[in-house]
């Protein structure tokens, strides 16, 4: 049975980090949500932009390979001058004079000019509808690499979301901690004006004070830089103003432990659905090889008219006459033999079917693993954040006693320092291990192929 946790112990941690948070500046009116930054990535990324682009491009070769299944038509025209007609070498015998003898004589005019119109057909091709069918495979291949990189996207924003997230409570925590110290500070003052504390206590705190703000500015130039990158994943400029929402913890969600994990959803995985693909494309590849075997049929014509002159008379014919030309050619290629090369690619092609057939159970394994991995990661870190959440109240709850013993002088600096330190601690452990959470729920979608819908 599913093991439930309710919130209600972080809930009190989480009041306890608003009061603490005095400092916090207010949450601005133009924040954006995590489901609003992802749906600019999924608009505005250029990687997504280019896989868009890929689809288009294939589209656009299916569109060329459907081509070649039309009868291609063309215009044709030739001028040409000889200054000097060529000279042949006919046997005299042909015009009634002794064998043996050649005569030269020129059987060319100097000008002659042709025009015509030109179609070409191919009535049989195979390895075209082979390319069509491979034209249409690639354009799914690339719509599920699209799939693919929204994927990615998707993860990257949210998990770089939440860390901006998880590490503004801590620079707010921070700053808390930094508010506390200072009061300790005026309240060791007046100790030490009442001969009830030392110098040097003065001087350690104002130490802490010092520490703890340095912290702070690397806190908040940490997230300074995740908001550079998630603004590059959002496919947006660097200077871009961006804030996001301040994390919430829903009061009405309970984790709830898993306790088992459907191990065929690797099959949702886009990464899977592409290998596939590429089995498909090597049976198609086959098919087109095969294809090179059988006869291939072209119809081609050409109707025209041609022109001479035996003299440079630019464009004119000799008498104004001008001569038809025609042709109707069929062509019949039948392939006998290629030197085995046939043959050869078809071998290449079945050992390339076995390795993408060993890929698919190599990343079936994998997948299936991860699930497991994110399984059990999910499972433990919700038995973590339980328990950091009990850490950080026990250790409230220790500052706060500690620090009323202060105030009457009958706890030293040294026991405040320590309380402190273990309360800091705390604070730090619970929000590591809550980021560790939301990136382990994150990770249960993406094994389980959930990140985006098909």
């Amino acid at each position: 049975m599913d093991k439930k946790i309710g919130l209600k112990k972080a809930q009190l941690l989480l009041l306890f980090l608003i009061l603490l948070a005095s400092n916090v500046f207010s949450q601005t009116a133009d924040t954006s949500s995590l489901n609003q930054c992802i749906d600019i990535a999924i608009k505005n990324n250029q990687n997504i932009q280019n896989k868009r682009l890929d689809e288009l491009i294939n589209q656009a070769k299916i569109a060329e390979t459907k081509s070649d299944l039309y009868p291609q038509l063309k215009l044709k025209s030739n001028y040409q001058y000889y200054p000097t007609v060529p000279t042949s070498l006919i046997e005299s015998s042909a015009f009634g004079g002794p064998p043996g003898q050649y005569s030269a004589t020129q059987l060319l005019v100097p000008q002659s000019m042709n025009g015509s119109a030109e179609f070409s057909w191919q009535v049989y091709n195979p390895a075209i509808l082979s390319a069509l069918k491979i034209s249409k495979l690639s354009k799914s291949m690339s719509e599920t690499a699209t799939k693919d990189k929204l994927e990615g996207v998707v993860y990257d924003v949210s998990a770089t979301y939440l860390n901006i997230q998880i590490n503004e409570l801590q620079a707010d925590l921070t700053r808390s901690n930094i508010s506390n110290l200072k009061r300790n500070l005026d309240l060791t003052t007046q100790l030490y004006n009442q001969g009830l504390a030392l110098k040097s206590d003065i001087d350690n705190l104002i130490l802490s004070v010092a520490n703890l703000e340095t912290v702070l500015n690397n806190q908040l130039n940490e997230i300074n830089q995740l908001y550079y990158l998630l603004k590059i994943y959002m496919g947006l400029a660097p200077d871009y103003a961006l804030v996001i929402e301040k994390y919430k913890e829903n009061q009405s969600n309970n984790y709830t432990y898993l306790t088992s994990i459907d191990t065929t959803n690797y099959k949702k995985r886009r990464g899977y659905k592409s290998l596939q693909q590429t089995g498909d494309l090597f049976v198609l590849q086959a098919k087109s090889i095969k294809a090179g075997y059988l006869p291939n049929l072209n119809l081609i014509g050409s109707f025209g008219y041609s022109g001479f002159n035996p003299e440079f008379q630019l464009f004119k014919t000799y008498n104004n006459k001008w001569y038809a030309t025609n042709l109707i050619q069929l062509n019949l290629e039948i392939p006998i033999f290629d030197g085995l090369k046939k043959r050869n690619q078809l071998i290449q092609n079945k050992y390339q079917q076995q390795q993408n057939n060993n890929s698919l159970q190599n990343l079936k394994n994998t997948f299936q693993m991860e699930q497991m991995n994110a399984l059990n990661s999910y499972n433990l870190y919700i038995k973590d954040v339980e328990y950091q959440t009990k850490n950080v109240a026990l250790a409230n709850k220790l500052y706060n006693q500690k620090l009323l013993e202060y105030k009457n002088a009958s706890a030293s600096l040294n026991d405040m320092i320590t309380v402190e330190n273990t309360l800091k601690a705390a604070q730090s452990n619970y929000l590591n291990a809550l980021i560790k959470l939301k990136l382990a729920e994150l990770d249960i979608k993406k094994a389980n192929g959930e990140l985006i819908k098909n």
